[in-house]
């Protein structure tokens, strides 16, 4: 939680350095053009289990992240749907605060459209993403150290100057090992992320 409370302060002091910029019309199509790059720390928590819930104990845990984006295209589109797509890589960790484990780390690669209209402060965003994870969770849950992590989120920006934005997101997160291991009853979780990005 403290983790989580240390991005939330950051966002703060992020808000309201950044106020003086915030009535700008940001000129989202440069932002979002071909080429351009996005790099974002995040913090959250997620709640298990979720979902399929038989068999499986609460395992509740912060998520911090490192994010670098690539913007694939340039928006494109008419509507609610003109948009973009985005490449990421992360690295994540995450401290166990309720259940059999002590942490749970990994790296994620993600793909994301962003819905972009010219001269909004919202960006909103749909995402994909898989990778792989490392975990000292009881094995009769995951089997083993070493899994994968297969994720889907939404969320939005909000873009505070033409290089500032803070991120809310929902999240969820599946972990197992695929059934490569003696057991996999593995790990569903959701919840809340929240974050600072910059993109150039």
């Amino acid at each position: 939680m403290r983790k989580f409370a240390t991005v939330a302060c950051v966002i703060f002091v992020v808000l309201s350095w950044k106020n003086a910029e915030a009535s700008e019309v940001p000129d989202t199509d440069d932002l979002f053009g071909t080429s351009r790059y996005e790099a974002s720390l995040t913090s959250g928590v997620l709640f298990s289990p979720f979902l399929a819930n038989h068999g499986r104990p609460t395992i509740n845990y912060t998520i911090s992240e490192g994010q670098f984006g690539y913007m694939l295209s340039a928006p494109r589109g008419d509507g609610w749907w003109r948009g973009n797509f985005e490449f990421l890589g992360e690295g994540f960790g995450s401290d166990i605060f309720d259940g059999p484990g002590g942490y749970i780390a990994g790296m994620t690669l993600w793909a994301r459209y962003n819905f972009v209209q010219p001269g909004w402060h919202f960006v909103p965003y749909v995402q994909a993403g898989a990778g792989l994870t490392a975990t000292d969770i009881n094995p009769r849950i995951v089997g083993q150290t070493f899994n994968f992590n297969l994720e889907i989120g939404l969320g939005t920006r909000y873009l505070l100057s033409q290089r500032w934005a803070l991120l809310i997101e929902y999240r969820y997160q599946h972990i197992s090992n695929a059934n490569t291991g003696a057991h996999n009853i593995g790990i569903n979780a959701h919840g809340p992320i929240l974050g600072v990005s910059y993109l150039f």
